[in-house]
């Protein structure tokens, strides 16, 4: 996997959780500083992980006509990959999240 497809992950996701905490502020600013934080923090790592989830789901009920074996090995590529950027998409929205909501306090 090329390293500009981390970086592109790891910069889409500060952006996203900078402009999803900007948002709950202005739609719910009657939550508290950390609730804002966490939830736009946690956005993006749920839609990867769905995605990743309807991904083995999608190779484990379609008839490939391959042995076991290489269903295994998709399911587990597909595991490998999506748990890593699930994982980059946390960090990336924690910090994006920190940044943005620093100057609103």
């Amino acid at each position: 996997m090329s390293s500009t497809l981390i970086l592109l992950g790891f910069a889409l996701a500060v952006l996203m959780g900078a402009g999803i905490v900007s948002l709950l502020a202005t739609i719910r600013p009657e939550w508290s500083v950390r609730r804002r934080l966490l939830t736009a923090a946690s956005v993006l790592p749920i839609v990867t992980a769905a995605a990743t989830l309807l991904g083995i789901l999608f190779i484990s009920a379609s008839e490939h006509g391959q042995t076991e074996r290489m269903e295994g090995l998709a399911i587990a590529a597909v595991v490998t990959v999506g748990g890593g950027f699930t994982l980059l998409a946390l960090a990336g929205g924690l910090i994006g999240a920190l940044l943005g909501g620093r100057k609103r306090g």
